[in-house]
């Protein structure tokens, strides 16, 4: 495995496929516009993206996802008082309340998990998962991911990870690694531009950059974000996700 000067590509087109919920219902979501900005959802770019989201567009835009998580995320939000469902729908609209998805851990050897609040409905889960594997060659996974949550219901999840074989804690040498994203907010798109995986020394790491454009002109414009987590040779970690733009 090469330094990170050189960093091993891999291709985001599973990642895209992790994160198929994100795909938007354009007519799903449009259907519940006022007609004066009843436009089709076009890309993120264009002038035309209707004006916001509202509650029964994001009902009907979970119910046209057909996936795992997009079921999970109506199940708990049809729960929800119509007081909440309003709150909830204005909250993933929110630019500044997804852009501050930002942290950074360290720690190690074992996992983390801890939960920050935003605000009294917004709350930031973090989580460091080390998991090790037995066989002829033993090998150690770190995960990392940072959740949104709107009334403790996760609406994105960003992760990378990354796998190592390390011996008596001092050689290193780094397997794989990847990442991807679940997405059950239909105010924006998530995808990763570009994921590496790479050894410098007695540390392994995965980086992913992230996009993220909005699906509603109530969002504003797009958002920017690094995403990585670092091991050594003993398993301490570090985990770090940034905003920017």
């Amino acid at each position: 495995m090469r330094s990170y000067s050189s960093w091993r590509r891999f291709c985001t087109a599973a990642v895209a496929g992790a994160a198929a919920v994100a795909v938007l219902a354009p007519g799903a979501l449009a259907a519940d516009f006022a007609p004066s900005v009843r436009q089709s959802l076009h890309a993120a770019d264009s002038a035309q993206l209707p004006t916001q989201l509202t509650v029964a567009g994001y009902q009907a835009w979970l119910k046209s996802a057909h996936t795992p998580e997009a079921a999970k995320t109506l199940k708990a939000f049809t729960r929800l008082p119509n007081l909440k469902k309003y709150l909830f729908v204005q909250h993933l609209q929110k630019r500044s309340a997804y852009k501050a998805l930002q942290t950074q851990l360290k720690g190690g050897p074992r996992g983390l998990h801890t939960v920050v609040p935003y605000n009294k409905f917004v709350s930031f889960a973090h989580d460091v998962r080390v998991v090790k594997t037995g066989g002829r060659k033993p090998a150690t996974k770190v995960t990392f991911t940072v959740t949104e949550r709107i009334f403790n219901i996760a609406v994105t999840a960003e992760t990378v990870w990354v796998a190592y074989q390390a011996t008596k804690g001092r050689r290193l040498a780094v397997t794989d690694g990847d990442a991807q994203t679940v997405n059950t907010n239909a105010a924006i798109t998530v995808k990763a531009q570009d994921i590496g995986t790479g050894q410098n020394g007695a540390t392994v790491r995965t980086v992913a950059q992230w996009h993220t454009t909005p699906r509603v002109a109530s969002f504003g414009k797009a958002v920017d974000q690094q995403q990585s987590i670092d091991v050594n040779a003993s398993g301490y970690w570090k985990a770090r996700l940034d905003s920017s733009s």
